[in-house]
């Protein structure tokens, strides 16, 4: 008979088994766990993990309009115009009738459509270019900050370096006036 959990030959499964024994142990005497909570964890049934396969999907594919074709069944074109009925031929040669007039009546309304649709591509390039300015701007402000902050910074050791050299000027003239002193006047 096989072990229930087999090992490489360098671990040692009992020593491993026994830390775990002294875990739960140590865990029980700190009242973290109950004896029975133990039972309950030993007898659990082991269930499978879930396949993701078998998980159902419930959104609707909005990314992916193609994906769920497959799952729904639909009728065709065919078959819909087959299962045309007495009143269907009646309806159809009505609409043939009225489709000049129902043209008449929503043409104004096409062209209205149309124009606005023109004028929002005018606008829409008015946007993008705009767009670009926005950026070409970000960009331009972006670089003054940087050549600012460099500015600044140089400005910051530039005058680091003045206040050395003033200190150093004031100490070579009180050095002079002190030598001036100790030398004999002539």
């Amino acid at each position: 008979m096989e072990p229930f959990i087999s090992a490489a030959p360098g671990i040692n499964v009992e020593e491993i088994m026994d830390a775990i024994r002294k875990k739960i142990q140590d865990k029980k005497d700190s009242g973290l766990l109950k004896q029975r909570e133990i039972d309950e964890i030993a007898e659990m049934e082991l269930q499978p993990l879930p396949d993701f396969q078998e998980i159902p999907n419930i959104y609707d594919p909005i990314l992916y309009p193609g994906a769920g074709e497959n799952q729904s069944p639909s009728v065709s074109l065919e078959e819909a115009l087959r299962e045309t009925g007495p009143l269907k031929a009646v309806m159809k040669k009505v609409r043939s009738l009225f489709s000049p007039l129902i043209r008449f009546m929503t043409r104004p309304m096409y062209i209205e459509l149309k124009t606005d649709i023109l004028q929002l591509q005018k606008k829409d390039r008015i946007v993008m270019q705009s767009s670009e300015y926005i950026r070409l701007l970000h960009n331009a402000t972006h670089n003054m900050i940087v050549e600012i902050s460099k500015l600044k910074t140089e400005e910051e050791l530039l005058k680091t370096k003045i206040k050395i050299l003033e200190d150093r000027s004031e100490f070579l003239e009180n050095r002079e006036r002190a030598l001036e002193k100790k030398l004999p006047p002539t």
